[in-house]
């Protein structure tokens, strides 16, 4: 009597588990909602506090007051659009060159919400988190996509032709439901399982990834290393600039935020001038072999692009991205033995990491109105061509070179080393119970390791004499 009193109970208990699971999940439309609005109104009140903070400084009033209150809410919009790199017309002249730094923070804080509205919507009564694409993760980024879209299509709506700053509303709904999308798709690859499907790949797939992944983080920090030298050399060239352009606290605040907003930019400019291509504003450009003269725009980063003729060691920058190609032929030489697969490895090594650059080397530059300094440019097909060529030739040679073809890579020569290991430890304890008991059904209860090592030692001399007897 008590067994079926304890049976029902527990299947009761299932139920009410299952019923009290669905009662306590998340509803969908409150975490949506939180996708969809926390990330753009957040931006929009940063914004909206800088502007405002910024114009109290500059015309001697309180934040609160009235004029800059309103002036802030209006000027908020267009740092909006500018935040989602959407191209504006400012007293109808273009503005292409849009910061990367505000957009790097808004991808980051869309993937982070995308995330956790995974987690809380794929929460299971049994706390395992299901990484269901299609049922949890397509609904998120399409969320966050289509409200910015919506909320840049509208923002761009409010500015007029007779206003200061104007916007496509066609274009901006693309362009920010494009960098919407593509944030919240890297903020659920994790909790979805996107990270695992490069696993389907071949290892000199999966390998060569990496090793572009490598190249570029390698090109940046080196274009960052190279920024921060030169910033530290033209101390005395960034203070002239901000005290002839910034001399009071509001303008000094606004043209500090520019230059933070714009790091990201000469970031990538810098890496564009170690490869090679260099960077050009309006007739004024500079690589390691030639440098044009030409006006310059007055911001503490323009005045690092040098403007005397390049010194003879100038051509020494090239060895970093030389060294930058040897690393990876370095990185990719011991994860194969055969010639074809180093070479199909180093190949999508140098096409990722010049994709990679290209890609940050067109979102860096662009129309700088239509004066002196039209257009910022930093070429992103020389830059992806030349990245292409630094990463593959000398990573070809290094790769082919470095580990003697037909060398076993480290992975296969480590397996065997641990399972000998294991074997003598186990030998001791478990040979005379194998021989003696062997066939018996009390090896029905050994553990997994134990199973593993009894298999293994009857190759080694005991399983020849039993096999007759099977």
């Amino acid at each position: 009597m008590t067994v079926p009193t304890s049976q029902s109970p527990r299947r009761g208990g299932r139920g009410s588990r299952t019923a009290t699971a669905t009662a306590h999940d998340p509803g969908w439309v409150p975490v949506l909602a939180r996708v969809a609005l926390l990330p753009p109104l957040t931006l929009y009140g940063v914004a909206v506090v800088l502007a405002g903070v910024i114009a109290a400084l500059a015309s001697g009033t309180t934040p609160g007051g009235e004029p800059g209150l309103g002036q802030a809410l209006a000027v908020g919009i267009p740092l909006w659009l500018v935040a989602h790199l959407v191209p504006l017309q400012v007293t109808g002249v273009p503005l292409g060159t849009l910061p990367l730094a505000p957009a790097l923070l808004l991808a980051t804080l869309v993937a982070s919400e995308a995330r956790g509205a995974v987690a809380r919507l794929g929460r299971r009564a049994d706390g395992r988190t299901a990484g269901l694409l299609h049922g949890v993760g397509v609904p998120v980024v399409a969320t966050a996509a289509a409200a910015h879209a919506v909320i840049g299509v509208l923002a761009a709506a409010l500015l007029t032709p007779e206003a200061v700053v104007d916007a496509s509303p066609g274009l901006a709904g693309v362009v920010c439901g494009l960098l919407a999308g593509l944030a919240a798709l890297a903020g659920v690859a994790r909790p979805c399982g996107l990270l695992a499907l490069p696993r389907r790949l071949p290892g000199w797939a999966r390998q060569g990834l990496q090793g572009g992944f490598l190249a570029t983080t390698a090109l940046l920090t080196a274009g960052a290393g190279l920024l921060l030298a030169a910033l530290l050399a033209d101390t005395a060239a960034v203070r002239e600039v901000l005290a002839d352009v910034a001399p009071e606290a509001g303008s000094g605040a606004g043209l500090t935020l520019l230059t933070l907003a714009y790091l990201p930019n000469a970031v990538v400019a810098a890496a564009a001038w170690l490869v090679g291509p260099g960077v050009a504003i309006g007739a004024a450009s500079a690589t390691p072999m030639a440098i044009t003269s030409g006006l310059l725009p007055p911001v503490p980063l323009a005045a690092l692009l040098p403007q005397s003729p390049p010194p003879t060691w100038a051509g020494l920058a090239f060895a970093v991205p030389l060294a930058v190609g040897s690393i990876v032929g370095w990185r990719l030489a011991p994860t194969a033995a055969d010639a074809p697969s180093r070479v199909k490895a180093t190949v999508t090594a140098a096409v990722t990491a010049a994709v990679l650059l290209g890609l940050a080397a067109a979102l860096s530059g662009g129309r700088l109105g239509g004066g002196p300094f039209d257009p910022v440019e930093v070429p992103a097909v020389p830059v992806a061509l030349a990245v292409l060529g630094w990463v593959l030739v000398p990573g070809l040679v290094v790769a082919l070179l470095a580990v003697p073809l037909g060398t076993v890579p480290d992975r296969s020569r480590r397996r065997p080393s641990t399972t000998k290991r294991r074997t003598p430890g186990k030998t001791a304890d478990d040979a005379p119970g194998t021989a003696a008991t062997a066939g018996a059904p009390a090896d029905a209860g050994a553990s997994p390791a134990d199973s593993a090592t009894s298999a293994e030692e009857p190759n080694e001399g005991v399983r020849p004499a039993e096999e007759p007897r099977r």
